[in-house]
């Protein structure tokens, strides 16, 4: 089997797809993957072979505030607008030549996007080729008049009040993305399709006149009860990125520590500012008798050794997670799915702290399930993070319920799920 896999050029869209990736070619399929100079280093160090950019120009979620400095004075519905354009319509129409030209050189049997990486829709649409997405919960979706709007952190409304924000927010949100719809739709019109509603937008990769299959990551139980899901989708457990050869050995003083350890991080992307996380953290447990092992992501490492010279302190760029979390006994972390995912795998308890980028709206399933104390905001206060730690290690209860979901994530076959359910597709359509 011949397989093209795209994705967005960011971590959280990326990553969850290094394992399948991998493991399929190691079963002997032809996995390439469409990937612009930053990127490609990546999938190179997966031992994968890359289909490069060309009339693509690629921005990152590493560098598109380099790229675009005003996105990071931008906040809410304007932050949403910004990125619903620049960030994901505008490369459609490049991306989509890409693949279209790559197809003559390599002519894959298969295409596995991330749900984002919109120009999988117009392969769908006019290179009738099959396509995959992976998903996930807290996937954004406007299905149906009283469906919960994305990007917000909201819960199930239970009021007239809680109805009332959720349209108003519905409005903003639809207000907000027209900008980048109407250039999707400029996309489409250029090859001769109808054009979609701002309400069909979000998950318009997903449906099943463009997917195959639809892989969502999770599981049930960690999103909101009636959740709409795509009726082409299945759940495929954590689906944890491919994982290498360990970094580094732990420190020893971990292992000595074991039990009495926090972990927290601001993950790889959103980690430039520590004061919104790390600094706060590092305030509420200086001097504690817990041990915090706080990881920058290769940020600001040195200038915050110097500035917190603890004991139980330990600062480092990159650790790995694998080895790291049977130690903990919490995670604090603004959202990022792949380390909640992990940390629950492990049985970890959660204090997350996250709003923008979609992670607020894996926040507040979190803690609508009873997974997670969360804060509710970018920038907790030291105090707020203290509090909020210890309301997580005194709640056995939420103990409970995380060892659930951490035996319900080790009976999923992430990635022979996925596997199984190209072969299986294509099988029944006779591409294979």
């Amino acid at each position: 089997m011949r397989i093209l896999i795209a994705t967005v050029p960011a971590a959280g869209h990326f990553n969850p797809l290094t394992g399948p990736a991998v493991r399929l070619a190691e079963r002997g399929h032809d996995v390439r993957w469409y990937a612009g100079l930053e990127y490609a280093k990546r999938v190179e160090n997966l031992g994968l072979e890359v289909v490069p950019y060309v009339d693509a120009t690629e921005i990152t979620g590493d560098n598109v505030n380099a790229v675009f400095p005003e996105r990071q004075k931008l906040k809410g519905p304007k932050a949403i607008e910004f990125d619903a354009d620049v960030f994901f319509a505008r490369p459609v129409g490049a991306q989509f030549r890409d693949i279209r030209a790559a197809r003559e050189r390599f002519p894959f049997d298969a295409l596995l996007i991330d749900g984002a990486f919109y120009a999988g829709y117009l392969a769908a649409k006019r290179l009738d080729v099959p396509v995959f997405v992976i998903g996930s919960i807290a996937g954004p979706s406007l299905r149906g008049p009283d469906a919960l709007t994305p990007f917000f952190g909201l819960r199930p409304p239970r009021s007239f009040v809680g109805r009332m924000v959720n349209r108003v927010t519905r409005a903003m949100l639809v207000s907000g993305s027209r900008k980048g719809v109407e250039t999707f739709n400029g996309f489409l019109a250029e090859e001769g399709l109808p054009a979609i509603t701002v309400e069909n937008y979000f998950d318009c990769t997903q449906q099943p006149d463009v997917a195959r299959r639809v892989f969502n990551i999770g599981l049930p139980e960690l999103d909101f009860p009636g959740a709409y899901v795509p009726p082409n989708a299945e759940w495929v457990g954590a689906l944890l990125p491919h994982r290498s050869v360990s970094i580094a050995p732990l420190d020893p003083r971990i292992i000595q520590r074991s039990g009495h350890v926090v972990v927290v991080s601001q993950g790889t992307v959103d980690n430039h500012d520590p004061s919104k996380l790390l600094i706060p953290a590092i305030e509420a447990f200086a001097g504690d008798d817990r041990l915090l092992v706080v990881v920058t992501g290769g940020v600001g490492t040195d200038e915050l050794r110097a500035r917190y010279p603890h004991d139980n302190v330990l600062i480092e760029d990159f650790v790995d997670f694998d080895l790291l979390f049977p130690h903990a006994e919490l995670y604090v972390t603004n959202g990022g799915l792949g380390g909640v995912l992990l940390a629950l795998s492990h049985g970890v308890p959660l204090l997350v702290a996250g709003t923008r980028e979609g992670k607020g709206d894996i926040n507040v399933r979190l803690a609508y399930r009873g997974l997670a104390v969360d804060l509710r905001s970018e920038t907790p206060s030291p105090r707020a993070v203290a509090r909020g730690a210890e309301r997580v290690l005194r709640d056995n209860e939420m103990k409970a319920r995380i060892a659930a979901v951490q035996t319900a994530l080790a009976e999923y076959d992430s990635i022979g799920i996925i596997e199984r359910g190209l072969l299986d597709s294509l099988r029944s359509k006779g591409s294979v």
